[in-house]
């Protein structure tokens, strides 16, 4: 068999990527994906790429399905949602409103997913840290998987996030864990940005 033909066989995990617009989606994507710092501007409708990563032991191949968040493209959202396998749900650390539009997101999610694993991720850490007081509770509120804080013009926590939220909806998979549970949510991984 041809190594072609082996990465036919790669299972394939759907992961959105929601949150407001301007929060960094795109630019987070772009730098797990390449490895560079691209400052982007709108993603209109939506966005898709695809990445190996190794779960478990096992190479599979991350769909990434990257959402525009502005309002005019929320009709999209219910198709954009089906079959997928996990979330990575983004708020602007440097822009409280978007953290408060957070159960909106959720909310999308969940109706129209059902309970697959969200990992929450506060974007552009290097402009501005904030407490995470706030993160950790809603994520335990909402029975989310975890939080992450990221930078994408850092570097930081990017590639823990893609690959925390790989091995989370691979867990749910591989090891059929009910869809009507919500999983507890997973220790709070903390990054700290070098001077």
């Amino acid at each position: 068999m041809s190594t072609g033909d082996e990465a036919h066989r790669r299972p394939v995990l759907k992961l959105i990527v929601v949150g407001d617009g301007g929060v960094g989606k795109t630019t987070l994507i772009h730098r797990y994906l390449t490895g560079i710092y691209l400052d982007q501007r709108m993603t209109v409708g939506s966005g898709f790429a695809t990445h190996p990563v190794e779960v478990d032991g096992l190479t599979v191949v991350l769909s990434i399905w990257d959402f525009a968040g502005e309002e005019r493209f929320r009709f999209l959202l219910p198709k954009y949602c089906l079959g997928a396998h996990g979330c990575l749900l983004a708020f602007d650390l440097t822009r409280p409103t978007t953290f408060f539009h957070l159960d909106d997101w959720v909310k999308l999610v969940r109706e129209h997913a059902g309970p697959i694993p969200i990992l929450l991720i506060g974007t552009k850490l290097d402009i501005s840290p904030l407490t995470r007081t706030e993160a950790e509770t809603y994520v335990t509120v909402k029975g989310l998987n975890g939080y992450l804080e990221t930078s994408a013009k850092d570097d930081v926590g990017v590639q823990e996030a893609f690959q925390l939220i790989a091995d989370l909806m691979w867990a749910r998979i591989a090891y059929a864990e009910p869809p009507h549970r919500v999983p507890e949510p997973t220790k709070v991984v903390d990054h700290e940005v070098s001077q």
